[in-house]
């Protein structure tokens, strides 16, 4: 029978850390700006000062400005179309709770269509992926059921407008304690 020893029905074990955009991550060239300039001492000193760099991303709706103030490295993110976004959101959440199937969404245990959870602007994941669990983000959280869950609930609590389930609460199916406020 051909039954690998490695495939033994268990869950690979992940290292949230690869995923780190801040310090603290595993690989040393690829932790952001600071780490970079830490790498190359004449560029480091020639950055001392303070400075500041703004541009947009390729979808030209977030503005990101990285730079360095009072001896501290910065990235700050505004996003254009957050009122677009909340308004969508409740446009759907309004057309759900009148019946309206969504052909574009999951089909749920029982077979059926279910409604989208959220539509959460990049600049918020980001906000909570910093705040609530140390830099990782959402691409890797998703990946734990626990911390999905936790994710869930801190966009319940604090950004509901971003919700388009129908009665603008999240069915999560694991019952687990609000995250801890890390950053």
């Amino acid at each position: 029978m051909n039954n690998p020893e490695y495939l033994d029905n268990t869950d690979p074990e992940k290292n949230h850390n690869f995923y780190r955009q801040d310090n603290g991550g595993m690989i040393d060239n690829h932790n952001g700006l600071a780490d970079k300039l830490l790498t190359n001492d004449n560029l480091y000193r020639s950055m001392k000062g303070d400075w500041k760099r703004t541009d947009w991303n390729k979808g030209n709706n977030i503005k990101v400005t990285t730079g360095r103030q009072d001896g501290k490295f910065f990235i700050t993110r505004e996003q254009q179309n957050t009122e677009a976004i909340k308004e969508h959101c409740r446009l759907y959440r309004q057309a759900a709770e009148a019946g309206v199937p969504d052909p574009l969404a999951p089909i749920g245990e029982d077979g059926k269509l279910q409604h989208k959870w959220m539509e959460l602007p990049f600049v918020i994941s980001v906000r909570i992926s910093d705040q609530y669990f140390g830099g990782t983000p959402w691409n890797a959280i998703k990946n734990d059921r626990t911390m999905k869950a936790q994710f869930y609930r801190v966009v319940q609590r604090e950004y509901p407008e971003y919700i388009c389930y129908p009665g603008g609460k999240l069915p999560i199916p694991v019952a687990v304690p609000y995250p801890n406020r890390t950053g």
